[in-house]
């Protein structure tokens, strides 16, 4: 079970009014085991692995018969793994309920549900910063100083949250870098030179020089960043990302569940990381030019469809632009073949427009005049962000500059977004949320890859000697394999094997590795001459044709010189 401390309900995320409570992770948690306990027949929950502090990480299982769960075609959603998005565990939470409302899908396939993968960002205090928000409580030296988590961010002002300081004209020593933005003064940005404006600010995390080494908040308590702790692209230099890669039992338990469940055939992951909303670049390559950063060409029309599924269900129009390197979702993608999808779940809303002004009926009638178009803030989307938390927010996402006297900058002001405020939306739309992802798995599920055997036929070309003919499909919407995937060479193959002994082969491979199948219709043909086993036409051996791809099953059929019966999946 998770503690979470009181202070997530004040600065957590942002909320709605007191009719609308927080669902902290803890709760919805707690949801969650309730939702299995009155759903024993259909539902099971097991621990798959603990964080680096010993908490549970559990995976919930959702079939319509749990005894044949594995044998079926699964659907894996992660969520948790950012600490800044306590909402995804409950998003993820919700969506249980509603997938339980679909029996004809769970009929045929399985649901995995791993709500919380990093329950150590959810045991800290909450009054953080967002850069803290997604790293394990593993002691790591950010500043490579030799003293471990001795200069975290801390609320010196004592309003309840970590912002920001900045600190007006400087001294030489410590150079500006923004000002104030003229169009929102709430919001800085950087100087442009051609428009003679000068930087008289420098930022800070709040906090303190408590190791005394001239700089403030520079080593933060913890951690390594599970989310950056995976193979694919993993940044090495990057001190949060581990000391090597799948360093991290958060990140170990992941790795092992998927190996462990081998019929996982797409996924989807809540987190800091999108490609959905928005499709990634295919075209960007890693320095080999051989692989590509984040959504191989070949995969470009799939994203374009499901990110337009996404977008209906959820009403999701804006997302923030993020690096994937080293993710859960890519390295599912990357390595394993799998076609992953990853979301924020929440983009900035509209803010509701300006009312207007009231008209006096008695007043005189006066020419309006021509509407000044004004200039946009340098940052538009913290700009949206401020008018939704004016209009929509009571103010509560954004705190304003305060003057402070710091002990060792001097007078400082302390303000801006509170921690979590732009990454989670009010906890009124939690629902709508999890119905968005249950719709969406449940798309998955009824566009997955499904191999079929076809078009088996035998003659005899010679005496003795037998053609056999055959044809694999995939019946499925998506690929078996991702393209990139494919690239990588991991993807899980297809096997196509004939029992015919290699020394009666005269043409053809006995045993034929297939990387993969497009989907929509990819196939691909085998053709073989053999031997057979005696000239007696009827004293012949039969011959199993087996086609098998792990995460679908295994198709076998039966070839008796020209007879042949029809292909029968075989389930393991």
């Amino acid at each position: 079970m998770f503690w979470i401390p009181i202070a997530l309900l004040a600065v957590g995320f942002c909320s709605d009014p007191p009719a609308a409570p927080i669902i902290t992770p803890r709760d919805a948690i707690a949801q969650a085991r309730t939702i299995v306990q009155n759903n024993r027949a259909r539902a099971s929950i097991t621990t798959i692995g603990k964080s680096w502090s010993g908490q549970p990480i559990e995976a919930i299982t959702l079939s319509e018969n749990l005894v044949d769960a594995q044998k079926k075609p699964a659907i894996l959603l992660v969520s948790g793994l950012d600490g800044s998005r306590p909402s995804s565990v409950a998003i993820a939470v919700a969506s249980i309920n509603k997938l339980l409302e679909t029996p004809e899908i769970l009929k045929k396939n399985t649901f995995y549900l791993i709500p919380c993968a990093n329950p150590d960002v959810f045991l800290d205090t909450f009054m953080s910063s967002d850069s803290r928000a997604n790293r394990n409580t593993r002691p790591v030296d950010e500043d490579r100083d030799g003293r471990i988590d001795e200069d975290p961010p801390r609320d010196i002002n004592g309003d309840g949250a970590i912002t920001m300081m900045r600190r007006i004209n400087p001294p030489a020593n410590d150079p500006p870098t923004h000002l104030a933005d003229p169009n929102e003064p709430r919001l800085l940005k950087t100087p442009d030179a051609t428009k003679n404006q000068r930087a008289i600010y420098t930022l800070y995390t709040e906090g303190l020089d408590s190791d005394h080494d001239g700089l403030i908040a520079e080593d933060e308590i913890g951690g390594v960043d599970i989310d950056r702790n995976f193979p694919h692209r993993w940044p090495e230099f990057d001190p949060s990302a581990g000391h090597f890669q799948m360093s991290e039992p958060e990140s170990q338990a992941l790795l092992k569940f998927v190996f462990e469940h081998p019929r996982i055939v797409g996924a989807l992951v809540i987190g800091r990381w999108d490609n959905l909303v928005k499709t990634p670049d295919s075209k960007p390559r890693d320095i080999t030019g051989k692989t590509p950063l984040a959504l191989d060409p070949g995969d470009a029309s799939t994203w374009e469809e499901m990110g337009r599924k996404w977008r209906d269900l959820s009403g999701q129009s804006r997302t923030v632009d993020c690096d994937p390197s080293g993710s859960f979702a890519l390295w599912l993608y990357a390595h394993r073949g799998i076609a992953t999808f990853a979301t924020q779940a929440w983009g900035r809303p509209d803010a509701s427009p300006i009312p207007a002004a009231p008209v006096d009926p008695a007043a005189p009638a006066t020419p309006t005049p021509p509407a000044n178009t004004p200039e946009k803030a340098a940052d538009e989307e913290g700009a949206g962000w401020l008018a939704w938390n004016d209009r929509d927010q009571d103010g509560r996402g954004f705190l304003p500059w305060t003057p402070f006297n710091h002990p060792t900058l001097g007078p400082v002001e302390i303000g801006g977004f509170r921690a979590g405020f732009r990454s989670n939306p009010p906890p009124s739309e939690i629902p709508k949320l999890g119905d968005a992802v249950a719709g969406f798995l449940s798309e998955l599920a009824t566009r997955q890859p499904k191999i079929s055997l076809r078009n088996l036929k035998s003659k005899m070309s010679a005496p003795g000697v037998y053609e056999i003919e055959a044809e694999i499909f995939n019946d499925g919407w998506l690929p078996t394999a991702t393209a990139m995937g494919r690239t990588n060479n991991q993807p899980v193959p297809i096997i196509v094997r004939i029992s015919t002994p290699k020394d009666r082969i005269l043409s053809g491979q006995r045993v034929t590795i297939v990387d993969g199948l497009a989907g929509a219709g990819g196939q691909k043909s085998f053709r073989w001459l053999v031997q057979s086993s005696s000239a007696d036409p009827n004293n012949l051996e039969s011959t199993i044709l087996e086609v098998k791809w792990e995460p679908c099953g295994t198709y076998r059929a039966s070839i008796t010189g020209e007879k042949v019966t029809l292909p029968t999946e075989v389930i393991p």
